[in-house]
């Protein structure tokens, strides 16, 4: 039997600098900062690619958006060949809309189109309209680790056969779990590094 899905050709591409940059909790980076964002970057990038996989589904994205500030945002997407003709497409995220507005409410959120279009807070990418790579539904959820702190959000759209269902919203959690739990120990390891320079120094 031949697999009629897309294939998972890897094409994850950032929207943002690559480096650690200023923002809330890094507000003087340093070479530590510098090696947390390299990691952190990776992350990203295989989460990109691997919820796209594992869902099954034309497009993903994956984004640190740290205390809500969107100015310091990493994100990485992954989109099938259905979407090639936006693969150079590599406007900031900025929050506006459905993704400030995940953040505020904090839970998940799996809709069909009709449904995502309907949402008071869909703004039809704004500015960003006839450029920006079209949605077809919305399977969404924050990173929030064990101590409640929201890293950011990882999405999906355009599933590959009809819309996302509980069972895909359900395994799509344990991901998003995962990568959360991943990005809290990159980042106590970050700490703990800190801690060890300053009890070090003279």
């Amino acid at each position: 039997m031949t697999d009629s899905r897309p294939s998972m050709a890897t094409n994850s591409y950032h929207n943002q600098v690559m480096s650690a940059t200023v923002n809330p909790v890094m507000p003087e980076p340093d070479a530590i900062d510098e090696v947390f964002a390299e990691h952190a970057n990776e992350v990203l990038q295989r989460t990109a690619e691997l919820a796209r996989a594992l869902i099954g589904a034309h497009q993903s994205a994956a984004a640190i958006v740290v205390q809500q500030d969107w100015t310091s945002v990493r994100k990485f997407f992954s989109l099938s060949e259905k979407y090639a003709q936006w693969a150079d497409y590599n406007t900031a995220a900025t929050g506006y809309g459905l993704h400030g507005w995940l953040l505020r409410h904090n839970q998940p959120v799996r809709l069909s189109q009709a449904e995502l279009e309907a949402h008071p807070e869909w703004k039809n990418f704004g500015t960003e309209a006839g450029k920006h790579p079209p949605m077809r539904g919305w399977l969404a959820a924050p990173l929030v680790d064990r101590n409640g702190t929201n890293w950011g959000l990882i999405q999906l759209s355009d599933k590959y056969e009809g819309d996302f269902s509980a069972e895909d919203e359900q395994t799509f959690l344990q991901f998003v779990g995962l990568v959360a739990m991943t990005l809290e120990a990159l980042w106590e390891l970050r700490n703990a590094r800190k801690a060890t320079l300053v009890s070090i120094t003279p």
